[in-house]
């Protein structure tokens, strides 16, 4: 068991001996060694002992807090790194100039080729005129990445890349119940969006795990700009990792109805919200759709048997977890960094 979520609201993790113990009202809910666990992911409402505070941060096991809806709120640090050079090294390289833009290439390149891969691949049995068509525009989009001598033009790159992707993407599903219409978030308004939003968070906690253990500061990157309270690094390395362990994983608990309706809440009655982003006043009891207990559990199980199944990783030559190859990608960052090698991307292969 690499990571432990607790899900359960009104719950309790304590220490004993060597074992993180939950409990909920006295009830002993699960019992694991320290040894097995990497991560302990607490959501919503769960407490936690002083005493098993202590235990993490001694044992070095990455304690993160996120909201019932799965945003994320914080993590138990017990000391920062210690490698200032390799900081420095980041700070000096990313602080503007040609290497900047062309590190952000890749990462948009990786994002918009794993995007062609998924639709293709779909598009091989549905033989739909708009995945083709999205497949296509993708392609062309690809071939013009190493144009741009700015960010703001790839970001205009990317960011079409992505609209034509999610054009397509409601064409994917097998069922009509559901249907997606459009990318929305804060708040997502509609089944296959939570989804989407609360598989984004887990995998940016993935990311930043690597990252936190690499050294690297999760808030400088090259193609997010810096921002106040933004872990920009952390969202440049997910970019191509999102069709690969996100959207894939929508897709198939939707299309075998691992999820159905029945794992959401709709509120009939919810509140007119506010224009996108808009998220003034804006609480999760306001939006229109929720995951339920039951859900959250699957869509968390269904996320992490993903990351455990293994595929080639080129750069080793091995066949690695999805949750090594996010490490190893860090580790390709830290070396490109220092100049020792050129980062590539992982791709999906067709």
């Amino acid at each position: 068991m690499a990571c432990l979520y607790v899900i359960e609201q009104g719950a309790e993790v304590t220490k004993q001996g060597n074992r993180l113990v939950v409990r909920k009202f006295g009830t002993e809910l699960e019992s694991v060694p320290s040894f097995k666990v990497e991560q302990l992911i607490l959501m919503g409402n769960i407490q936690i002992t002083s005493q098993a505070i202590k235990f993490l941060l001694t044992e070095g096991i990455d304690t993160v807090f996120l909201t019932i809806n799965g945003k994320y709120r914080g993590r138990l640090v017990s000391t920062f790194s210690k490698n200032i050079d390799l900081r420095r090294i980041q700070f000096r390289k990313l602080d503007g100039g040609p290497f900047v833009v062309d590190l952000a290439k890749k990462f948009v390149r990786g994002k918009l080729s794993n995007y062609r891969v998924l639709l293709r691949r779909y598009q091989k049995e549905a033989q739909k005129e708009e995945l083709e068509k999205a497949v296509h525009s993708l392609r062309r989009l690809i071939e013009k990445v190493d144009e741009p001598r700015d960010l703001d033009v790839l970001r205009g790159i990317e960011g079409s890349g992505s609209a034509a992707y999610f054009a397509a993407f409601g064409h994917l599903f097998k069922t009509s119940e559901f249907r997606f219409e459009k990318r929305t978030r804060r708040p997502p308004r509609d089944p296959v969006n939570a989804l989407l939003s609360f598989g984004y968070t887990l995998l940016a906690n993935t990311i930043q795990t690597g990252i936190d253990l690499s050294g690297l500061d999760p808030y400088l990157g090259s193609l997010h700009s810096p921002d106040y309270g933004r872990a920009s690094l952390t969202l440049d390395l997910m970019e191509e990792f999102r069709p690969v362990l996100v959207d894939t994983v929508v897709l198939k608990v939707l299309n075998t109805r691992t999820i159905t309706m029945r794992d959401f809440h709709i509120q009939e009655d919810a509140p007119s919200l506010p224009p996108e982003g808009e998220f003034e006043g804006v609480t999760p009891s306001d939006y229109p759709v929720l995951l339920t207990y039951e859900g959250t559990k699957k869509w968390i199980t269904m996320y992490e048997k993903r990351l455990q199944e293994q595929t080639f990783y080129p750069v080793t030559e091995q066949r690695l977890t999805y949750r090594q190859i996010c490490e190893q990608q860090v580790r390709c960052l830290v070396r490109h960094l220092k100049e020792e090698e050129t980062y590539q991307p992982f791709l999906l292969r067709m």
